[in-house]
């Protein structure tokens, strides 16, 4: 095992590792600048609010944990009338723009500073997380475009499956609170040591 540089002073990831064991098995990466909002449909405008995001976003409301996408904009259900929007590069005012869109059919929260998150992909990165989540990410069970909260090692997290690398290497995101992203680090960068486990930085 050995350090390398930090990502930055802001970052959640400062300080910690960017290497364990040897290999390049596991590559992680942080995921900062991400546009997050809560949305959670008012009482009987469920139907409106889908109605907005299929003709102003291009997108189907999920039902259930899975998630949609169109261009930088995606957008996951996470219960009953709530889903939880992204978009690449938008920071906190991505909320804010969305409030205007959705008018008062829906409660917009901007979540963007409430997460730490790493995307893994690599080789053997289904092998790692088999040894830290108790739920099934068999690609028969969990899908492109899946989520999932669940357990990572001992801290809760929100599991995603993206789209494949074009080497055909799966792509997950793990999203945890801002305060457990050093414990996550440790539980996967230690699972993924037997195979190599790298995180890029800036």
């Amino acid at each position: 095992m050995h350090a390398d540089s930090t990502v930055n002073e802001t970052s959640p990831f400062a300080g910690l590792p960017a290497a364990v064991g040897s290999g390049n098995g596991v590559l992680a990466e942080e995921r900062s600048g991400l546009g997050i909002a809560r949305i959670v449909a008012r009482k009987g405008q469920g139907a409106r609010l889908a109605e907005i995001f299929r003709s102003r976003f291009g997108m189907e409301l999920p039902h259930g944990p899975r998630r949609v996408s169109h261009e930088d904009v995606g957008i996951a259900g996470m219960g009953p009338e709530t889903w939880l929007a992204m978009c690449d590069g938008a920071g906190n005012g991505f909320a804010e723009s969305l409030r205007p869109a959705l008018g008062d059919c829906a409660s917009v929260s901007d979540q963007s500073d409430a997460y730490a998150i790493l995307r893994l992909t690599g080789p053997r990165v289904r092998a790692a997380l088999a040894k830290l989540t108790p739920i099934d990410i068999h690609p028969r069970t969990f899908p492109v475009n899946s989520v999932a909260q669940t357990l990572c090692g001992y801290v809760n997290v929100m599991l995603w499956r993206l789209e494949d690398t074009t080497r055909g290497d799966p792509v997950f995101e793990l999203w945890v609170a801002g305060s457990l992203a050093a414990s996550l680090h440790h539980a996967i960068s230690h699972s993924a040591a037997e195979f190599g486990f790298v995180r890029q930085t800036p």
